[in-house]
């Protein structure tokens, strides 16, 4: 039940934050794609 619960606790976090990201820095992960497939 204790991990149950803090894995579902860090998922609604982690999803947050990328929510939050994606919605204020549309870009960004396009940009993060672009940047990747320049490296390779």
């Amino acid at each position: 039940m204790f991990w149950i619960y803090w894995d579902t606790a860090w998922s609604i976090i982690i999803s947050g934050i990328m929510f939050a990201t994606i919605v204020t820095h549309p870009d960004s992960e396009f940009v993060e794609i672009q940047a990747a497939k320049q490296t390779k």
